[in-house]
């Protein structure tokens, strides 16, 4: 898996995404960041987003992400369908495939996505969608949500939340992942930074303390990507299980 997802990120990244393609390739955005919990536990994490036009109103996005975890690598592996029917509108659906490295464990989400401009400073997400374990045969349901807003031309502020439902015999609670990330992006140059904190937790039968971490790392955005408008805004990749597998709870 490891190899698999450093191979996509390494063709992602020698893609000219600085001017539309004959591809029809968008925008790329990168993060590579590092999570900290108040244990002083560290890990690094990488996402990369590729942004594709099919036509004028249709596009894909792909997610490649991983997290190298004290409980093994958990990588990602993401598809959006959208569509984008007039300025400041995008929808659509997706679906997202997710392993642990070195371990038999597997799962996968679908789903249903939305974003909408709110003014010309502020951008609201949304999405709600189902998921299964091969472990145990574990279904969840889940849903997401996120507002980003635009302090100035450089930065921008997003706050989200995920919200998970477990519903098992052995296994019942509900997920809870909040956080607040600040990011900074450089007048025309394609780096940035960024900052946050975020807060997750179960409750219910199953329920389990709230960890609190905080992370950093940098930005990088080609072409399209980047801002808080939905026509440059990546959509967000969203795991509601890695919370479970990080803190080895499944």
């Amino acid at each position: 898996m490891r190899k698999f997802i450093v191979s996509i990120c390494v063709a992602m990244v020698a893609t000219p995404v600085a001017a539309q393609s004959s591809l029809g390739i968008q925008g790329l955005d990168l993060r590579f960041g590092k999570m900290q919990d108040e244990a002083g536990t560290a890990q690094a994490e990488l996402q990369s987003r590729l942004d594709v036009a099919i036509t004028e109103v249709h596009g894909f996005q792909g997610d490649v992400a991983f997290a190298d975890t004290e409980n093994g690598l958990i990588g990602q592996l993401g598809a959006h369908l959208y569509m984008t029917p007039r300025s400041g509108q995008k929808y659509g659906v997706f679906a997202s495939l997710s392993d642990v490295d070195g371990r038999t464990m597997t799962w996968g989400s679908i789903g249903a996505e939305g974003m909408l401009a709110l003014s010309e400073t502020t951008t609201m997400e949304a999405r709600a969608g189902m998921g299964i374990l091969d472990v145990d045969s574990l279904d969840y349901i889940f849903g997401d949500i996120a507002v980003a807003y635009a302090l100035s031309d450089n930065i921008d502020v997003e706050a989200a939340a995920t919200f998970a439902e477990f519903d098992e015999a052995a296994f019942r609670a509900i997920s809870y992942d909040i956080s607040l990330t600040v990011r900074y992006s450089a007048d025309g140059a394609p780096w940035g930074a960024f900052a946050s904190v975020s807060q997750s937790g179960l409750s219910g039968r199953g329920g389990q303390p709230g960890e609190t971490r905080f992370g950093f790392g940098v930005t990088m955005s080609f072409g399209q990507a980047g801002g808080v408008a939905p026509q440059s805004r990546p959509y967000r990749s969203v795991d509601p299980v890695a919370p479970l597998v990080r803190r080895d709870l499944w």
